[in-house]
């Protein structure tokens, strides 16, 4: 038995040296996650030297993997039940700057005349980030809250330039991507979990704490408070658009694709995660978009399957879901995430602004009158509340307290960087989305068209997110999975015509 283990090719070093890398790294951030804990700022800049001084030592993309497994799967679930260790998220976070000025130094020090260009989002997202510094210079912002805005803002954004820069193996890629079906699969168990043992505890909180929020997989959330639940379905979905790929492709047997569908998507039917009723649909419109011309046939009969499904998991969101205690009939429960959502009513009891006019508000208290405002902005942090009232941050808090007038990512755009910003931040995702249905287009067969047709379905998910939540400028999550995409994208650019 000893000699078939040790003969064993799964069981090998060179397989499993890998698995006892990452196991150790996790350890030690979460060593170094105690230790931030503490407050000790020595220890702490020494938990963060040794960190970096290994990084330093070894190749950036341990850095990429410590980022993936931290944020995606090892601090949403530790800091919900332990909120005291909710530091540990910092540590990830400086990771995601060192990658950044590491993307710097690799492009800056290469002098290989025919290396390829970056794509040009990438340029646009450099261009973007040297705008919101310039602002923080006219911010109307304490310097404090500017530069926790900043921080806020670009702590991953390092991973999409370490990705654009450095020519990474495709074989690193893969590893990588398994890796993230890995956690797609784990968010079943986790949100069995929550769903059974969580969701009763919190009934009846105080704050109109909605209990099912807490099933969020593997992602951020509060036992007290709200979750990241939208992020897990995002992730959830772009793991089920990334499973079609590979089928259509034929590269996985259809009864294994059902099971792993089966598991991938059952979380979205155990949360009330009403925006996948918007994601799920568009990441199945690009995987299947070329089959309008091809196939019609199948297309329509595809879409109303597909249309159903959809229908059935709003019905059980509206009915089956809703643990708030409250006999409402389906139709009241319609109306209602309706008024809250583009009607009257606001958030947080009411009296804040809702998705559908919190960018008519700045738009009401800009326009002509405050042209200099529209067009660059109040400065970083302007929209976001500031910690203590004894100390008001930006003009959220000085002129609009509780009108959450950064209740979207597109507005809290709006009021921190202008029109101006706001545009060039989206055009980033416009051209990133250009640049991967150019790269699904010439793509090779197999995996390679795979992977192209699933960062395409995934970037064109991203607008539903900007426009319905404010997590893209604030939430590690959806920031690691946004930087990583566009990483992925520019990393498959700059490779030409090899395959992965």
């Amino acid at each position: 038995m000893l000699s078939w283990i040790q003969s064993h090719p799964a069981l090998s070093a060179s397989r499993l040296a890998p698995l006892f890398v990452l196991a150790a790294f996790v350890g030690a951030a979460a060593a170094a996650g105690v230790v931030v804990a503490t407050g000790n700022l020595i220890l702490i800049g020494l938990a963060v030297g040794a960190i970096l001084g290994v990084l330093l030592l070894n190749a950036v993309g341990v850095a990429v993997w410590m980022i993936l497994v931290g944020t995606l799967l090892f601090t949403g679930p530790v800091v919900m039940h332990f909120p005291q260790l909710s530091r540990i998220a910092w540590l990830f976070s400086i990771l995601g700057f060192f990658l950044l000025a590491a993307s710097a130094l690799y492009e800056g020090t290469n002098r290989d005349p025919h290396r390829p260009a970056v794509p040009a989002f990438v340029v646009l997202a450099v261009l973007f980030i040297v705008y919101a510094i310039g602002g923080l210079v006219l911010s109307e912002v304490p310097i404090g809250d500017g530069f926790s805005a900043f921080k806020r803002y670009f702590q991953y954004w390092g991973l999409t330039f370490i990705l654009a820069t450095v020519a990474f193996p495709a074989r690193t890629v893969r590893k990588w991507l398994f890796l993230l079906l890995l956690i797609a699969l784990a968010q079943l168990p986790l949100a069995l979990y929550q769903r059974i043992v969580l969701v009763p505890r919190r009934v009846n909180m105080p704050n109109g704490v909605l209990p099912v929020d807490i099933v969020a997989g593997t992602f951020e959330g509060s036992m007290t408070g709200g979750a990241s639940n939208n992020i897990m379905a995002f992730f959830v979905i772009a793991a089920i658009a990334g499973l079609l790929c590979v089928y259509r492709e034929s590269m996985v047997r259809r009864p294994i694709l059902w099971v792993l569908l089966a598991v991938v998507g059952a979380p979205l039917a155990l949360g009330e995660t009403k925006l996948a009723i918007l994601l799920l649909p568009t990441a199945l419109l690009v995987v299947y978009a070329d089959l309008v011309r091809k196939r019609p046939f199948a297309f329509v009969s595809g879409a109303l399957a597909a249309a159903v499904a959809i229908g059935a998991l709003g019905y059980s969101y509206l009915v089956l879901h809703n643990s708030d205690g409250r006999d409402l009939t389906i139709q009241q429960r319609l109306d209602e995430n309706l008024e809250y959502n583009v009607g009257s009513r606001g958030y947080y009891g009411g009296a804040s602004l809702n998705r559908g006019n919190v960018v008519q508000f700045w738009w009401q208290e800009h326009g002509g009158h405050d042209p200099a405002a529209t067009v660059f902005g109040h400065g970083l942090g302007s929209s976001f509340g500031a910690s203590s009232p004894i100390d008001p941050g930006g003009i959220a808090d000085r002129k609009y307290p509780g009108y959450a007038i950064g209740l979207t990512a597109v507005a809290a755009l709006l009021w921190d960087v202008g029109l101006f910003g706001t545009l060039l931040y989206l055009s980033v995702f416009a051209a990133a989305f250009v640049t991967a249905w150019q790269l699904t287009a010439r793509a090779a067969p197999g995996l390679d068209r795979a992977m192209c047709r699933t960062l395409l379905a995934v970037v064109s998910m991203m607008p539903v997110m900007l426009f319905s939540l404010d997590t893209h400028l604030m939430t590690p999550s959806i920031q690691v999975l946004t930087g990583f995409t566009l990483g992925l994208i520019a990393w498959r650019w700059r490779r030409g015509d090899r395959a992965t």
